[in-house]
């Protein structure tokens, strides 16, 4: 498989078949999210959760090729301003910045917390 990049074209990226690391954060952040909204969110947070998802994994793919080195094209700049935006949006749309409900006791989360340990 070619390597993914921040302008990799959509047939590639639908290709991420879970080995990847790109396809590891979408799975990370799409369970971070689902989990913060309750464990149980209806059809138009999901879509909000992967459109989220998919533009945190653009947005790193982005950062990671100006880290190493690559001038950001105007266009990039533009793009990425873009991005930021779009997410900031869908965070907001999901209602992020409100706290999660808690949908479990103290004693069932620091149980599961010794299991992971």
């Amino acid at each position: 498989m070619k390597k993914i990049g921040p302008h990799s074209r959509p047939d590639s990226l639908r290709k991420l078949d879970g080995r990847s690391k790109e396809a590891r954060l979408l799975k990370s952040v799409r369970s971070a999210l689902v989990e913060h909204l309750g464990g149980d969110p209806s059809i138009t947070q999901f879509v909000l959760i992967d459109r989220a998802a998919w533009l945190i994994l653009h947005m790193g793919l982005m950062d990671n090729h100006m880290l190493q080195g690559g001038a950001p094209a105007e266009r990039d700049s533009r793009q990425y301003l873009a991005w930021a935006n779009t997410l900031t949006r869908t965070m907001r749309s999901l209602g992020l910045d409100k706290s999660p409900t808690v949908t479990r006791g103290l004693d069932a989360l620091l149980a599961e917390r010794r299991a992971q340990a």
